[in-house]
């Protein structure tokens, strides 16, 4: 009796080891007739916004304990009340075998927020006229099911966006596992000498839930791209022809997959871009996407 006490309680940990480092496959799964659409917000963020917590935030994002998930939930389900009227609806379908077409299209809304000023109002307004020229679509491209980039013909801008919000990993994966995402948010010629630069470019699965027997897979983005150098601009526009240059690219998000539907179930992200020199910026822009 002894000895299968001590076989049972030996078997517990390894069993528990081995629901953590479950396989799961993470593949668009949609119909041949299907269309899935999101409400979209690529939202700048601007002073009406920064009552939000921004520090504490990202301090949650860079945490692997649920508690810190947990709250990173609670900050972004709080910023999405303010930025719920969504300019953009993204729908996918499968385009042809083993590839799910992509197209995100601008719509009017009925009125604008109050938080809006003139000049966001003027953008917007900018914006839609040029956005009519294409009917409304501001982004067309492709994923593979598998989760890969199909669109690899897009420009740097755009595939960037579709592999942020819709690029998959393309081999199972377990809880603590990572990958990369096929982009490439800073760019320069030859005109710029570097310093110093670095690149982190992960996607992790930090968990595994199930919602009504569903299982839901939680990934946590962690993106940033960092350069910092001189910049030789042609002796017309500078007299001494250098200025020092730096820019930082960031973008976090959590995201809730559904394994067995295959298809978002949330995305909350925030993208910030920091520049010095030649160009000079400092902001963020709030990612959401909701099915609808």
């Amino acid at each position: 009796m002894k000895n299968i006490l001590i076989v049972l309680l030996t078997l517990i940990p390894i069993t528990a080891f081995a629901q953590d480092k479950e396989s799961v496959d993470l593949r668009w799964k949609i119909q041949e007739n299907e269309e899935l659409s999101y409400k979209t917000a690529m939202k700048e963020m601007d002073s009406s916004y920064m009552e939000m917590d921004f520090g504490s935030l990202f301090n949650s994002l860079s945490s692997n304990k649920k508690e810190g998930l947990s709250e990173s939930q609670k900050l972004f389900n709080q910023l999405n009340k303010v930025v719920a009227d969504m300019d953009y609806i993204t729908t996918l379908h499968k385009k042809q075998k083993g590839v799910i077409d992509i197209q995100m299209k601008m719509y009017n809304r009925e009125s604008d927020s109050e938080i809006e000023n003139d000049t966001i109002r003027g953008t917007k307004t900018i914006l839609r006229m040029m956005s009519a020229m294409n009917k409304g679509v501001v982004l067309r491209g492709s994923v593979l099911e598998t989760g890969e980039i199909h669109s690899f013909w897009l420009q740097s801008r755009q595939k960037n966006l579709i592999s942020v919000l819709f690029e998959l990993p393309n081999k199972p994966v377990s809880i603590g596992d990572t990958w990369k995402l096929d982009v490439n948010f800073i760019t320069n010629d030859q005109n710029f000498e570097c310093d110093s630069a670095y690149k982190i470019n992960e996607v992790t699965l930090v968990d595994i839930k199930m919602i009504d027997g569903e299982r839901i897979a939680v990934l946590k983005y962690n993106v940033e791209e960092y350069v910092n150098g001189i910049f030789n601009s042609p002796s017309f526009f500078e007299s001494d022809g250098k200025k020092d240059t730096m820019m930082r690219f960031n973008h976090q998000a959590i995201a809730e997959f559904s394994i067995d539907k295959g298809r978002w179930i949330s995305y909350n992200g925030i993208m910030s871009l920091e520049a010095k020199g030649v160009m000079n910026a400092n902001k963020k822009t709030k990612f959401t996407l909701l099915p609808e």
